[in-house]
């Protein structure tokens, strides 16, 4: 999959690059980022970083990068459901409800999906935020496996769809 070059007010969406790779394991290898994600391990090093670029040049991953100016801020995606992690530096500031906010607007037009589901673990509260924000709702319990504790940790499970999302856009 080819993810088009997205922007917003503050935010450039690109598809990674090789020379990205020093940023994304510079971001990654912090237990406080990884400890909330599924796939990444901890510690996270080069060769993981390059392999994730790798994956998305060969149009495995729908992922972009995320940028402020030339700040990288974390990466979101949209595969088998929303994704999104931050740089540990990047917290707090509305980043990632700005990004999903243009990820959704372009999938819903680009397809006909009528639903994006995502989730979250349990205690990341920064994470249920974000989905509340843009429309998801809670549709019950999920079991997620963390590479990074390695461990089953509880989370929810949440849905957007198509009808409340444009509702929300509109309102």
């Amino acid at each position: 999959m080819t993810v088009p070059t997205l922007r917003t007010e503050r935010l450039t969406l690109r598809a990674p690059r090789s020379a990205d790779a020093r940023v994304i394991t510079r971001a990654l290898n912090n237990i406080n980022v990884s400890r909330w994600l599924t796939v990444v391990p901890f510690p996270y090093g080069m060769t993981d970083a390059e392999w994730f670029v790798n994956e998305c040049d060969r149009g495995h991953f729908g992922a972009w990068l995320i940028w402020h100016d030339d700040r990288f801020v974390g990466t979101i995606g949209l595969d088998n459901g929303l994704g999104y992690w931050l740089a540990e530096d990047a917290w707090g500031q509305g980043y990632a409800t700005e990004a999903a906010t243009a990820v959704i607007a372009a999938h819903f037009t680009s397809t006909d999906d009528d639903r994006i589901m995502s989730s979250y673990f349990d205690g990341n509260q920064a994470s249920c935020n974000v989905l509340t924000k843009l429309g998801f709702v809670d549709i019950g319990p999920k079991l997620h496996h963390s590479r990074a504790r390695v461990e089953d940790v509880a989370g929810r499970q949440m849905a957007l769809t198509r009808q409340r999302w444009m509702a929300q856009q509109n309102g």
